[in-house]
């Protein structure tokens, strides 16, 4: 029988006639037997809408929420939720090839099973080598081999697959929308918006000719997807390979050019032009905690700060003619994933390929005097990577280290490798990839909506 709240000596009569009126009625529901029956499913569809994914479709004999919990033998059990509603669609993500799960729709009585089809098998030859604990439960690999796998695997903390894409060419970034939707690089095809069940939603087809997309995509503040593309110029009779950051609204399909490096150097302020006719190179974009956009600049050795309105530069780390310079025993060069993680914290990938002998994860302090080193981080197995390579600062101060070239590449050490490391220099996972190339390594909290049942 449930509670009868007594009101105090205050309350007028209509209230006092009220609750009593409402305590007889409860008390006649537990005496009668009157609950309401449990939530029938009248309808259940399972569905394989891409490799490791369930989709399950329910249909209830009234509205409500809906919590559906599956497994494998000797593997956590994972659980997703759905509001109320009558009909519910629901993605039973985070999936292991080839194994055997059960699934229950938890209070309703409905339970099945499922089979999951192995890995194709130039992804099965990845070999994924994983050692300690992770801080997070996924990893997304953005994988590249000419003769092999080509695109992004989300990795466990086993260093087991548990979802993948395929692209036609180099996996050039990733980034993940407000939707949950992931967004890909896909060099050989463009910009792609996919769902976590496989779709593609949209797409900006790759312009080779007039504005190919390259390196790397980040949503924006509004949710735009913001991404770097090369804008050639004709100088002195001789095409001269330059930059630009354009902004792609998925649900419009408008594609605004926001910044072009023409608008805003010379070739007195920077390095001139390599051989190839490429001037700066950008290899990396990060938003800012101002909303300031990081932009890397390979040939420059030189990570620019490029203001919320577009309009300026608000700093140059590094590099020729850099307003924050970086003391010469300390500077990067070919460097990966410039990232401001606080303001007035710079994170690094510095492949060091002007240096040579190791890359590294650094961390620099510029928030007034003199630009300092306050963190720096290389395995202690030397991994020398002349290109490619990402260090992400997580929550909680750790760092996740990526080490992208395969031995004898290019002149690296390699090998592919990834590093999780504590604040205090600590490896506490390391995973090990046999591929040639592993452009960059992202942490990931999810698939879907997927969450560990504790």
């Amino acid at each position: 029988m449930p509670a009868v709240i007594i009101p105090s000596r205050g309350a007028r009569p209509r209230a006092l006639r009220a609750l009593a009126a409402a305590a007889v009625l409860a008390t006649a529901a537990c005496q009668g037997g009157t609950d309401a029956p449990a939530v029938r499913v009248v309808g259940a569809e399972l569905s394989a809408p891409a490799p490791l994914v369930r989709a399950l479709d329910l249909t209830l004999d009234r509205p409500a929420a809906v919590t559906v919990d599956y497994w494998t033998e000797g593997d956590p059990h994972l659980r997703v939720r759905s509001a109320s509603a009558e009909h519910h669609a629901l993605l039973l993500a985070r999936l292991r090839p080839g194994r055997s799960y059960q699934y229950e729709v938890r209070g309703a009585g409905t339970r099945g099973t499922f089979t999951t089809d192995p890995l194709p098998a130039d992804l099965a030859g990845v070999s994924l080598a994983a050692t300690g604990e992770r801080s997070g439960p996924l990893v997304m690999l953005h994988l590249f081999d000419p003769a092999g796998f080509k695109g992004y695997a989300a990795v466990d903390n086993s260093g087991r697959v548990v979802w993948y894409w395929r692209t036609t060419d180099f996996p050039f970034g990733m980034a993940r929308r407000g939707n949950g939707n992931f967004v890909f690089l896909d060099k050989g095809r463009g910009l792609l918006e996919v769902t976590p069940a496989g779709r593609v939603v949209h797409e900006l087809a790759q312009d080779l000719a007039s504005r190919e997309q390259h390196h790397d995509a980040i949503v924006g503040p509004d949710n735009s997807v913001l991404f770097i593309a090369f804008d050639d110029r004709t100088v002195d009779g001789a095409r001269v390979r330059g930059e630009a950051i354009w902004a792609w609204t998925p649900e419009t399909g408008a594609v605004v050019k926001r910044w072009s490096v023409w608008d805003h150097f010379t070739f007195a302020d920077a390095p001139a032009p390599r051989g190839s006719g490429e001037w700066m190179h950008g290899n990396a974009l990060a938003m800012g905690p101002r909303q300031n956009i990081l932009l890397s600049a390979h040939h420059w050795n030189q990570i620019i700060s490029i203001t919320p309105d577009w309009r300026g530069v608000e700093w140059r780390l590094g590099g020729v003619n850099a307003t924050l310079p970086v003391p010469d025993a300390e500077q990067f060069s070919g460097q990966h994933t410039g990232r401001e993680i606080a303001p007035g914290r710079v994170i690094v990938f510095d492949n060091g390929v002007d240096r040579g002998g190791y890359s590294r994860a650094v961390e620099f302090a510029t928030d007034g005097g003199p630009v300092r080193k306050v963190w720096e981080w290389r395995p202690a197995r030397v991994n020398f990577a002349t290109a490619v390579g990402s260090a992400r600062r997580l929550d909680g101060g750790r760092t996740l280290v990526a080490f992208g070239m395969s031995a004898g590449l290019a002149g690296s050490t390699g090998p592919t490798e990834v590093y999780e490391v504590a604040a205090d220099g600590t490896p506490v996972w390391h995973l090990v990839v046999g591929t040639q190339i592993l452009y960059r390594a992202e942490p990931l909290a999810a698939i879907g909506s997927e969450e560990v049942v504790p």
